[in-house]
């Protein structure tokens, strides 16, 4: 899993959404593991879907025979978790261990 970093040298995240990426070894993608995680009752949000596959853009004759693999891949592996100021610590817990078993099985 790839994690968000708590800070650089010239900036401090403040989380205003907590991303996760699967990493490409993961056996399930982010669709997969937002489903068993709703399962035991915590909410997700998948990352935004790629400019290029959105269907306004794609009506409008924008980025015909494109490919992204970044943002496509983010689609694939990537989605958000729980976080912000009303979030307590145990749910916090509660949410990362969920997320490391759901990923280990």
């Amino acid at each position: 899993m790839q994690l968000p970093l708590p800070e650089t040298s010239y900036a401090k995240n403040v989380y205003w959404v907590y991303p996760v990426v699967l990493n490409d070894c993961c056996r399930i993608g982010a669709p997969e593991a937002m489903s068993k995680l709703e399962e035991l009752k915590i909410g997700t949000r998948p990352f935004f879907y790629p400019m290029h596959k959105q269907p306004v853009f794609r009506k409008m004759g924008l980025f015909e025979n494109q490919s992204h693999g970044n943002s496509e891949r983010l689609a694939e592996k990537g989605f958000y978790v729980p976080a912000g100021i009303g979030i307590s610590e145990e749910e916090i817990h509660f949410v990362a261990d969920t997320l490391r078993n759901t990923v280990r099985n």
